[in-house]
């Protein structure tokens, strides 16, 4: 099914030639939510490994590939011109990925990760905004989407600290791995 949508041209872009326009902030914001889905489907395949198996290298080259296309997406939005508190916003989840794919510290991590679950209002636009609405909703889905990537590995993180717990094990008996 084809569905056309019509275009109404701005008046920024009213007689310029297709070629010399640049996408909207908006619809770079779009291409960057687009590549989310792909990548939390990747990084999901990985949870848990723990890098001992040479056969998950064809699931590795796909996270990497998928992390590479978020982080452009990403760069794109981050690179065009904001105009107003909408394109500022967007620009400020942008960063906020940004940030975590930068960054080698999880200390910073869990900041930037707590900081987005408790401020989530931080990022909205207020409703005084033409079109908030659907802003709005772009940055909940992002947002939404930020905390189920950097959650992907919780489950293995407790697990970890469970399995490193010598008091579970009964007395006078080796560690013998996870208590359950």
């Amino acid at each position: 099914m084809t569905v056309s949508v019509p275009t109404i041209p701005s008046p920024k872009t009213e007689g310029v030639p297709a070629a010399h326009v640049a996408p909207s902030l908006e619809a770079l914001f779009a291409s960057f939510l687009g590549t989310l889905p792909r990548l939390l489907s990747d990084e999901r395949d990985l949870c848990g490994y723990s890098g001992q198996d040479p056969a998950v290298d064809a699931w590795i080259r796909a996270a990497d590939a998928s992390l590479a296309a978020t982080k452009a997406a990403c760069g794109a939005v981050l690179a065009a011109p904001a105009s107003g508190a909408a394109e500022l916003n967007l620009q400020r989840v942008a960063r906020l990925f940004m940030d975590v794919i930068r960054s080698a510290d999880p200390d910073e991590v869990a900041c930037l990760r707590t900081h987005a679950r408790l401020r989530r209002w931080a990022y909205s636009v207020p409703s005084e905004v033409t079109g908030a609405r659907t802003i709005n909703m772009m940055i909940a889905s992002a947002l939404d989407r930020f905390e189920s990537w950097l959650s992907l590995e919780d489950a293995f993180d407790a697990r970890a600290e469970a399995w490193s717990d010598k008091g579970l094990d009964l007395p006078g008996t080796p560690d013998l791995g996870p208590a359950f």
